[in-house]
C-alpha cells in the first residue's frame, strides 16, 4: 500500500467508500481494485489513529475482496497475504491462527528459495514474534529465528543485482533491512528473557542494526527503539546502569515514530518505563498514580485498539496492587480498595485466556497482602502460596528472567507461612530462592542490594525460629551488609531495610547496633518524605511503619549513653513531620478568624514537645538505675 498522509486520511477513506458506492455493476476486477484502495484507506488512517474500528474496517474490505477473486488467481494470493497480516496485528482471538494458517497454505504453493517463498518467512517470523513475546514458548522464537535466517540470504542476492530501475534497487534494500531488523528483534525478545548478559548475541543485534540503517535510512527510527529496549533492559533490568533513575526519566522508545497512532502506543511503554524507574528508585507513590491513570484513559477509550487487553489489564493490576501494599505500610484506609481492583483486573485477564501466570502472581500477591498476623488465617496463605507457586512454575507465559524474579514474592508468602507454621523447610526454600535472584545481578546494582535486604528479612525470621547464636550473628551481619549496600540507592528500600536491622537488634538486646539502624532509620524516613512530588504522598511515606519509632529510636540512642544524637534524632523526626503537618493544616489560616485554629495547633505542639522530653527523661532515668 502506498502510506497517506494523515492529514488526507479521513478524505481518503471517504472517496474510497463514494467510489465502491458508485461501482453498482462493474466487474470483479474494478470491484476489487476499489475494495484494496478502501483497505489502504483504513490502514492509512489507523496507523494515524490507532482506531479498532478502521482496523476491523480494512479486514472486512479483504474479506470482501476474497469473495470476489478465484483461488486460482494470483491476486487471490496477495489479498490472502494482506489479510493474514492485518489479522495477525489485530490478534482476537482465533485471528494469529487464521494468519499463520494462511501464510502457511500459500507458502506451499510456492518455490523454496524464492522471492515469494522468503517473503511469506519474514511474514511468518513477524506473526510468531508478538506470540512467543506472550506465551513464551520457545518453539516461537526458534521459528521465528530460523525462517527469517533463511530469507535474508535470499533478499540480499536480489538486492545486489544491478538495477536499472532506482527505485526497485531502492526497494530491495529496504526489504533487505526489514529482513535484519525482523532478525535484531527476534534475538533481542531472546535476551530480554534473560537476565545475564550474552555478548555473542548482542554482538550480532548491534551489526544488524547498523545494516538497517545504513541499507534503508528511513528505517533508522525503528533500529534505534531496538536498541534503546535492550539499552533500558541492560541498565534496568540487569542494573547495569551508574544512574537507573536517570536512566528510567529519560526512557524514550518511539517518540520520532511516523505515524501518530504508532507513537501514541510507545509513549505508553514509555511511560510505564518512567514511572516504573521512579517508583522502584526513588519510592515516589505518584508515579504509580500517573501509570494508572493513564492505563484507565485507555482502557476507557472504546474506539483504541489494543493488540494486548489481557496484557493491559494485569499491568494495571500490578501498578493497584503496588499501590495498595504501600498504603498498607501506611495505614491507609484506601489500601483495600485499590487492592480489590487489582483482583478485579487479574480475574478478567485470567478470563481473556492471556498472560494468565502474571495475573495469578497478582492474585497471589494481593492474597498475601490481605494477610493479618493479628488475625492469622491459614486457608489466606496457603491460596496465595498456590497461585504464586502456579504463576512462577517452569513452562509459564513468564520469560526466565521474570519468572525467577517473581518467586522473591512466593519466597515472601513461605516466609509468612512458616511463621505461622513453624515449618524450618519453607524458610531454607525461601532463603535460596532470593539468594539465587541475588546472586544473576553485578555488586553495587539496586538489585543485589534489594535481594541482600530480602535475604536479611528472611535469615531474622530463621534467627527467630531457631534461636541458635550463629543465626542470630548471621542475620545481624546480613542486616548491616544490607544497609549498607543500599545505601543512596533507594530511599524506599533504605528505609526498610534499616527499619529492619534497628527493631530486630532494639528486639535482642543488642543496643549498639539498634542505635546505629536508628540514626540511619530516622535519616531514611526524612529521603523518602522529601522524594515523594506530592505532600499527601510525603505524608504517606512519613506513617510508613512509623508508629512509636521516634520513643524507640531515643531509648536505643540513651542506652548508648548518645545523648546528642538521641536529642537530634528526636528533633529532626519531630520537625519532618511536624513540618508536613504545619504544610497542610495552616495553608490559608493566616486571617484573623482563623486565630483559634492557628492556637489549637500551637498548643497540640506543645503537647507532643512535653510528651517526647518526658519518655526521654524516663529513658534516661532507667538508665541510669
Amino acid at each position: 500500500m502506498g502510506f497517506i498522509p494523515c492529514h488526507q486520511v479521513d478524505a481518503a477513506v471517504r472517496a474510497a467508500k463514494d467510489q465502491l458506492a458508485a461501482a453498482g455493476s462493474r466487474s470483479a476486477a474494478e470491484r476489487l481494485g476499489l475494495l484494496w484502495k478502501l483497505c489502504d484507506a483504513f490502514q492509512g488512517r489507523f496507523l494515524c489513529t490507532n482506531s479498532a474500528a478502521d482496523l476491523d474496517d480494512g479486514i472486512a474490505a479483504l474479506g470482501a475482496a476474497r469473495e470476489l477473486v478465484p483461488a486460482a488467481r494470483p491476486e487471490a494470493r496477495a489479498v490472502a497475504l494482506r489479510l493474514a497480516m492485518l489479522l495477525a496485528i489485530r490478534s482476537r482471538p482465533g485471528d494469529e491462527e487464521e494468519a499463520l494458517g494462511a501464510l502457511t497454505a500459500t507458502q506451499k504453493a510456492l518455490r523454496p528459495g524464492g522471492g515469494e517463498h522468503a517473503a511469506i518467512d519474514v511474514m511468518i517470523g513477524l506473526t510468531l514474534l508478538p506470540r512467543y513475546l506472550r506465551h513464551r514458548r520457545e518453539a516461537d522464537l526458534s521459528d521465528a529465528i530460523e525462517r527469517v535466517e533463511r530469507a535474508m540470504p535470499v533478499f540480499d542476492a536480489e538486492a545486489a543485482r544491478d538495477r536499472l530501475n532506482p527505485q526497485h534497487a531502492e526497494l530491495l534494500a529496504a526489504v533487505a533491512a526489514i529482513v535484519r531488523l525482523q532478525l535484531a528483534m527476534a534475538d533481542t525478545s531472546r535476551l530480554t528473557a534473560v537476565d545475564s548478559a550474552d555478548e555473542g548475541t548482542e554482538d550480532r543485534v548491534g551489526a544488524l542494526l547498523a545494516e538497517v540503517e545504513r541499507l534503508s535510512p528511513e528505517l533508522a527510527y525503528t533500529a534505534g527503539m531496538v536498541g534503546g529496549v535492550r539499552r533500558l533492559h541492560r541498565g534496568l533490568v540487569m542494573g547495569e546502569a551508574d544512574d537507573p533513575l536517570t536512566l528510567a526519566e529519560t526512557a524514550s522508545i518511539g517518540e520520532d515514530a511516523p505515524f501518530p497512532g504508532l507513537t501514541s502506543m510507545l509513549a505508553t511503554t514509555t511511560g510505564a518505563i518512567r514511572s516504573g524507574g521512579r517508583f522502584g528508585y526513588s519510592g515516589d507513590v505518584q508515579a504509580l498514580d500517573a501509570q494508572i491513570t493513564a492505563l484507565e484513559a485507555e482502557r476507557a477509550d472504546p474506539a483504541r485498539h489494543e493488540p494486548d487487553p489481557s496484557s493491559q489489564l494485569t499491568t494495571l493490576a500490578q501498578c493497584y496492587q503496588l499501590r495498595a501494599r504501600t498504603k498498607a505500610l501506611s495505614d491507609d484506609p484506601s489500601a483495600g480498595s485499590d487492592r480489590r481492583r487489582a483482583e478485579e483486573l487479574a480475574t478478567e485477564a485470567l478470563g481473556l485466556g492471556g498472560d494468565s501466570d502474571r495475573a495469578r502472581l497478582v492474585l497471589g500477591g494481593c492474597k498475601l497482602d490481605s494477610y493479618r498476623p493479628q488475625r492469622p488465617d491459614p486457608q489466606v496463605l496457603d491460596e496465595a502460596v498456590r497461585l504464586l507457586r502456579l504463576g512462577t512454575s517452569d513452562g509459564g507465559d513468564l520469560s526466565p528472567a521474570l519468572r525467577q524474579a517473581a518467586r522473591n514474592q512466593l519466597a515472601e508468602a513461605l516466609i509468612a507461612h512458616a511463621t505461622l507454621t513453624r515449618d524450618p523447610d519453607e524458610v531454607e526454600e525461601a532463603v535460596g530462592i532470593v539468594t539465587m535472584h541475588r546472586d544473576r545481578f553485578r555488586p553495587g546494582s539496586l538489585q543485589y542490594a534489594v535481594g541482600t535486604s530480602r535475604v536479611a528479612a528472611m535469615l531474622h525470621v530463621r534467627a527467630e525460629m531457631t534461636g541458635t547464636t550463629e543465626d542470630l550473628l548471621h542475620a545481624a551481619d546480613e542486616s548491616r551488609r544490607a544497609t549498607a549496600l543500599v545505601g543512596e540507592l533507594s530511599p524506599m528500600w533504605a528505609y526498610d531495610t534499616a527499619l529492619l536491622w534497628a527493631e530486630w537488634s532494639l528486639r535482642h538486646g543488642r543496643m549498639a547496633d539498634a542505635a546505629e539502624a536508628y540514626l540511619l532509620t530516622l535519616r531514611r524516613l526524612n529521603q523518602l518524605a522529601r522524594a515523594q512530588l506530592s505532600r499527601a504522598y510525603g505524608e504517606l511515606a512519613l506513617r510508613r511503619r512509623t508508629s512509636g519509632l521516634l520513643g524507640r529510636a531515643a531509648y536505643a540512642l540513651t542506652r548508648r549513653r548518645r545523648l546528642p544524637d538521641a536529642v537530634v534524632a528526636l528533633e529532626s523526626g519531630r520537625a519532618v513531620l511536624l513540618s508536613a503537618a504545619l504544610e497542610r493544616d495552616l495553608v490559608g489560616l493566616s486571617a484573623p478568624e482563623h486565630l483559634p485554629a492557628r492556637e489549637r495547633y500551637r498548643r497540640a505542639v506543645e503537647r507532643l514537645a512535653a510528651v517526647e522530653e518526658r519518655a526521654l527523661n524516663t529513658a534516661l532515668d532507667e538508665e541510669a538505675a
